[in-house]
């Protein structure tokens, strides 16, 4: 169980204030909110690539950076945030070397990967020469060869067909199937729907919401219209202009 306890951060006009939410041990967490809402500044913190003014994250009740814990946790960024001018065979090696695994377990996890991702045609190939779905795939790939226990995933459907988004939300199933614990951020409120068990709502540096989330019975878009601000104030606004229109027209 990961535990984000108070962490704050002041950052010039925003920030991230008193942030506190559980990543319980086999759930699939949805993680919601506007862009700027410190989604993204939430996961630096994680992963130790942001200071913090206060707060702490724990990992089954210890630092999550001490004793090697944070080699639980892999993360799953943004496309343009991997090096692309690497060939994908040349990544998967780089990233099983970077978590000291040995030869016969590196081999066998990229063969493993290859074949669950249908990768291996691609692998010569440079991570910048791929489509947005096989980009994907290729980043999918350094995740998973690690095994890790924990993976958050940022966006990780975003800009891909429709093969692709159904190919990855296999996966994300499959992966809950056996007990891996995700962390998911995602603007398609549908995808988030269908996986998660938890949801945690952000609005402006602060958590708003964070509960378990029965899928079948609840609607995350329900819950986000309660707790954060309707984007539209007053229809009477559009009345108004189509009213111009007609009677200018």
């Amino acid at each position: 169980m990961i535990e984000i306890k108070n962490i704050t951060r002041k950052l010039g006009n925003f920030g991230l204030k008193d942030v506190s939410f559980t990543i319980k041990k086999g759930s699939v967490v949805a993680f919601v909110g506007d862009n700027g809402a410190g989604k993204t500044t939430t996961i630096k913190a994680l992963f130790g690539e942001l200071k913090l003014d206060s707060g702490e994250v724990l990992i089954d009740g210890q630092s999550l950076f001490k004793n090697n814990n944070l080699s639980k946790v892999a993360f799953f960024p943004d496309s343009n945030n991997v090096p692309l001018d690497i060939r994908v065979h040349e990544y998967l090696h780089y990233i099983c070397a970077a978590n000291n695994m040995d030869k016969n377990r590196t081999d066998l996890s990229i063969d493993n990967v290859y074949r669950l991702l249908e990768l291996r045609p691609y692998k010569d190939k440079k991570i910048k020469e791929l489509s947005s779905g096989w980009k994907k795939k290729a980043i999918m790939a350094s995740v998973l060869v690690r095994s890790p226990e924990y993976i958050i995933f940022d966006e990780p459907t975003a800009n891909v067909d429709v093969e692709s988004k159904l190919y990855f939300m296999n996966i994300f199933k499959l992966l809950s199937k056996v007990g891996i614990t995700i962390l998911i951020t995602s603007h398609i409120i549908e995808e988030l729907q269908e996986l998660a068990d938890y949801l945690v709502l952000i609005k402006k540096g602060q958590i708003v919401y964070a509960n378990d989330f029965d899928r079948k019975k609840e609607h995350i878009m329900d819950i986000y219209k309660k707790h954060m601000n309707e984007p539209i104030k007053d229809l009477n606004i559009l009345r108004d202009l189509y009213r111009n229109k007609e009677e200018n027209g």
